[in-house]
């Protein structure tokens, strides 16, 4: 008879931190940071709160690894710069219609953590870093006269739909953010559209 792992979660057969952060992630997402405590997350976890604090040494970084899986929109590596920039905001029209959306969890994060030692918010920050360096990157392989100003309006017109569409529950925000990064584009780099 073999021994169970004490390392796996018995149910999911997932490794504990990564199910405890799964579960974690899900509950914060649509309970709130705040809402909820590490007794609920050890309880839906089937876990006690010991083995919750093994796997992570405080709430903090249960929400740092929890935001670590959190669903993500994956922006496209291959193409013009032009339809890279295109298949982001398609990816975030497909993301909405796939998921039970309730808001991006990464908004959420920056919303209810405002302390920027916070290793969630420390996340977050670095995916906003990364993400501008990548509108940027983009805008200035199109040839556009101002890629800065490009990269700002790409950023801002992403994050506003999906804020929008989390208030209104539709793709609708996401798909005049498409419309507009294109005419955006056109009106930048209209030789290169």
């Amino acid at each position: 008879m073999q021994a169970a792992d004490v390392n796996v979660h018995p149910r999911s057969g997932r490794p504990l931190a990564d199910h405890i952060a799964i579960v974690a992630a899900d509950l914060f997402y649509r309970e709130g940071i705040h809402l909820v405590g590490v007794d609920r997350v050890a309880a839906e976890a089937e876990v006690t709160k010991r083995t919750l604090y093994r796997h992570f040494r405080s709430k903090d970084a249960l929400v740092a690894a929890a935001l670590r899986r959190s669903p993500k929109i994956r922006f496209p590596r291959e193409g013009t710069p032009y339809a890279q920039i295109i298949g982001a905001f398609r990816a975030m029209i497909a993301f909405l219609e796939e998921s039970a959306y309730r808001g991006c969890p990464w908004i959420i994060v920056a919303a209810e953590l405002t302390d920027p030692r916070h290793p969630a918010r420390i996340i977050v920050n670095d995916l906003v870093g990364k993400r501008r360096q990548w509108w940027y990157d983009r805008a200035v392989e199109t040839g556009a006269a101002h890629p800065d100003l490009l990269a700002e309006q790409l950023d801002v017109l992403f994050d506003g739909a999906l804020a929008n569409s989390t208030k209104r529950g539709v793709t609708t925000p996401a798909e005049a953010a498409l419309a507009a990064a294109e005419a955006l584009l056109h009106a930048a780099v209209p030789v290169a559209c």
